[in-house]
């Protein structure tokens, strides 16, 4: 019923945001420290105090018809997963949250637990060592290397072509060793740049 809903919604002109994941560098900030997990109702304050004004509330259902737009870096309607990027942390639980990609708008939310903000590492060795990882669409070509050692210096031992699947092993530092298979269906294992020293993030878990 609701594929037909969305379907009606789509042909009258009216958007539908179904789920939403980072392809390009771009869509993810370069300000960005990890992740926060959403859960059905979320209350942003101008200020890491619950004393502070709230300067927005939101109300999820994880329905495509009715969920906003720009809120998420990575949304899974049927799997109630949404995740918003973080671009700071204070003190007691408190991040502060990207809830509009299209303006930079910001704001503070309180974490409920210890797993609700996620920093990169975390997130990665969550998400990127159960789905694998995916290159984003734009990476440059220099940057689908794999090397040695976690170092750009280092020797190369393999180049992305074609790739179906990249399995993550270990993150150490902007640095993730990997093993790949491409077309070839031989393993290649060694360190891949997933980012770059000023934030700017080329490979992104492959969540599904």
């Amino acid at each position: 019923m609701k594929k037909i809903i969305v379907l009606i919604f789509m042909m009258i002109g009216i958007p539908v945001f179904a789920d939403t994941m980072p392809y390009y560098m771009d869509n993810i900030p370069k300000t960005a420290i990890g992740v926060y997990q959403t859960g059905e109702n979320l209350t942003i304050y101008a200020e890491p105090d619950e004393k502070s004004n709230v300067i927005k509330e939101f109300s999820f259902s994880y329905d495509p018809v009715s969920m906003p737009d720009g809120v998420f870096g990575v949304l899974l309607n049927e799997k109630k997963l949404g995740l918003m990027y973080v671009t700071d942390i204070g003190d007691d639980g408190w991040v502060e949250v990207l809830y509009n990609k299209h303006t930079g708008a910001k704001g503070w939310v309180k974490t409920e637990d210890r797993f609700q903000f996620l920093p990169w590492l975390s997130f990665y060795n969550m998400y990127g060592r159960k789905y694998g990882l995916r290159m984003l669409k734009d990476t440059p070509d220099s940057v689908e290397i794999l090397h040695a050692k976690a170092d750009d210096l280092s020797q190369n031992v393999g180049k992305l072509n074609y790739v179906k699947q990249i399995r993550l092993t270990a993150i150490r530092g902007n640095w993730a060793l990997v093993s790949v298979v491409d077309l070839d269906k031989i393993p290649k294992t060694g360190f891949l740049k997933w980012r770059e020293t000023n934030g700017r993030i080329y490979a992104f878990p492959s969540i599904k």
